[in-house]
């Protein structure tokens, strides 16, 4: 990898520039994300997963981009979209002439290295639109020198032009030999860098996925129509079966936003997250107009303005629940907040009965999913020790074999609150997660069949704000 110190030089556009980045926040091997392509999904590290973005257009303008990072990362967020060119009179990463503003591009690596300290994926998305007197060839060179400045961090993804097919340098669309040029030169720069070029609406699905296989594209990015069903099951997955058709992961990067139709109650998103992910879709994100002005405030603020659909979405994105036992009385319990014994003799659900539920590979947890339950203490899980066989503890200080378990439902689509459930590891045959009696004592990993008391329902927890 190479280094990102205080005294690096980088040739943009033939000017020799000093990039002066703090040495703390350089990317480090021991908190960077690796970002690749495996067949139609992300994988992440290696891992398969369903990615989960949010729009992060200002961060070039952002008052305090580590608190909002480190913000979306506890609430859920496997990533942030960003424009390094703002929009109207923010700060542009790029000049009319080709080359890069120098201090730009040390604000681009300081956002980049809060994210790697994070672990949290960056769409780094291009717009020419709101640069003047901007060629095409200028354009390519630009993104070019970028493209070099960025070699270091594995966990970006570059969309060439947002909208391109409305948007590129002129006012004119970016047409597809010039993305194909560009896809080029970030490839003989950096082979293994994720290129994509977003379509809007105004395109078909299935003609964007052509798109993407013509131009050589690593990424089929859509930005779906906005109408009253767009996020309905039915719906997304019309436009994610066309965009898969290339064989390409499908990444629906701009879903619609409020105030847009079916959009004013955070249970909009919900749904077409779920359902984003159902239909196959490698990635989805939460596009919101908070994030295009981020000066002088926080993202959280901005976006707790906005109890619906905003706050209340993002706050939601990992379920806080309780899991109550087939005798419609009790609840499972993490004694002490996790780290020890875990019961079912508890008649009112607290803080030791609150549990996070988190989807091992990413995006909110399906029927048959792999999840993860961690505790309230924040710092452990459920866990079948030795894959199961004897009593459930909470003693997982760390996601692992043991605290995984596969989480089934009759509902065959996104677990919710109401549903009935069963945990089991993932071994074959599988040990049920089991309250003994049916609830009222001992907790126990140690049925090979599911019944009556391996049957929990699933209750959601009241939000801590």
């Amino acid at each position: 990898m190479r280094p990102v110190g205080p005294h690096n030089t980088l040739v943009v556009s033939g000017v020799r520039v000093a990039i002066v980045v703090i040495l703390a926040l350089a990317p480090c091997d021991a908190w960077a994300q690796r970002l690749t392509v495996a067949g139609d999904r992300f994988a992440v590290d290696g891992s398969p997963r369903f990615l989960t973005f949010i729009s992060y257009f200002d961060a070039m303008g952002a008052a305090d981009v580590g608190a909002d990072l480190q913000f979306l990362k506890d609430a859920g967020f496997d990533g942030v979209r960003i424009w390094p060119n703002s929009l109207e009179d923010g700060p542009k990463l790029m000049r009319g002439d080709g080359a890069l503003n120098p201090g730009e591009l040390n604000r681009l690596l300081e956002i980049l290295n809060h994210a790697v300290q994070r672990r949290l994926i960056v769409d780094v998305s291009f717009n020419a639109k709101d640069i003047p007197d901007l060629s095409a060839s200028e354009y390519r060179a630009a993104i070019a020198a970028a493209a070099d400045a960025l070699r270091p961090y594995r966990n970006v993804l570059i969309d060439i032009q947002n909208e391109r097919n409305i948007y590129g340098p002129f006012g004119r669309p970016l047409a597809a030999p010039d993305v194909e040029a560009i896809a080029a030169s970030i490839k003989a720069i950096d082979p293994e860098r994720i290129v994509t070029a977003s379509n809007s609406q105004d395109l078909p699905p299935g003609a964007a996925a052509q798109f993407t296989a013509d131009t050589g594209l690593d990424v089929t990015a859509y930005h779906d129509r906005r109408n009253d069903n767009w996020y309905t099951y039915a719906q997304i997955q019309s436009i994610v079966g066309a965009l898969k058709r290339n064989g390409r992961p499908a990444y629906l990067q701009e879903p619609t936003r409020f105030p847009n139709p079916s959009t004013d109650q955070a249970e909009y998103f919900t749904q077409a997250r779920a359902n984003a992910k159902r239909a196959g879709a490698a990635a989805w994100c939460f596009h919101t107009d908070l994030g295009f002005n981020l000066r002088g405030t926080t993202f959280q603020a901005r976006l707790r303005s906005r109890f619906e659909p905003d706050w209340t979405f993002v706050t939601t994105l990992l379920p806080r629940i309780h899991l109550r036992t087939s005798d419609a009385v009790h609840y499972l319990v993490a004694e002490d907040g996790g780290g020890g014994a875990v019961n079912a003799d508890r008649r009112t659900a607290g803080l030791w009965e609150t549990f996070t539920l988190v989807a091992a590979d990413g995006g909110p947890a399906l029927d048959r999913d792999r999840v993860l339950l961690r505790t309230s203490d924040g710092r452990h899980f459920l866990q079948a020790a030795a894959g199961g066989g004897g009593a459930l503890t909470a003693a997982g200080d760390q996601a692992g074999v043991w605290e995984t378990f596969v989480i089934e439902s009759a509902g065959g689509d996104g677990i919710a609150a109401g549903q009935r459930v069963t945990l089991r590891t993932q071994d074959e045959p599988p040990n049920y997660i089991t309250a003994e009696d049916g609830g009222g004592g001992a907790v126990t990993v140690n049925r090979q069949t599911r019944g009556i008391w391996q049957t929990l329902t699933i209750v959601a927890a009241l939000r801590v704000e």
